[in-house]
């Protein structure tokens, strides 16, 4: 059930962005899956500042429900990949599908912060994962 959900969800998050970092991927994906269980969001798509940190911050504290997670994200990317569905290159998995129209918790603030995380680099979100997580 957990490796379908993560399949959608990254699949879903490809198709609208087309590539994004491994790291970035792990993470929002895992938000993601935390709005869809919790349905309640704590930020609106007014918010306009430290948006990838705020995004963050939902997921603070829970460092072991992510690590376990790891697996079934790791798994989703690579059946993704074998399914044709998208492609890594180096460290940025890259969408084979046409655009369509993404997911609902694709929209308003997830899909705000996850822009502004292209102004990361890997290294700087990594550190902000970290230091939050």
């Amino acid at each position: 059930l957990q490796l379908g959900m993560y399949c959608k969800i990254i699949k879903d998050i490809l198709i609208k962005y087309r590539n994004m970092s491994v790291i970035k991927l792990i993470v929002f994906s895992f938000i993601i899956k935390k709005h869809e269980s919790i349905q309640v969001e704590c930020f609106s798509a007014k918010n306009s500042t430290d948006l990838v940190l705020k995004a963050l911050s939902q997921i603070a504290g829970r460092y072991d429900e992510l690590i376990s997670q790891l697996p079934y994200i790791f798994q989703a990317i690579d059946l993704l990949i074998k399914n044709n569905i998208c492609d890594l290159h180096t460290n940025e998995v890259m969408c084979l599908l046409p655009e369509s129209t993404p997911h609902k918790l694709m929209k308003g603030f997830i899909f705000s912060a996850i822009e502004e995380s292209k102004s990361y680099t890997d290294r700087q979100f990594l550190k902000e994962v970290i230091s939050i997580v």
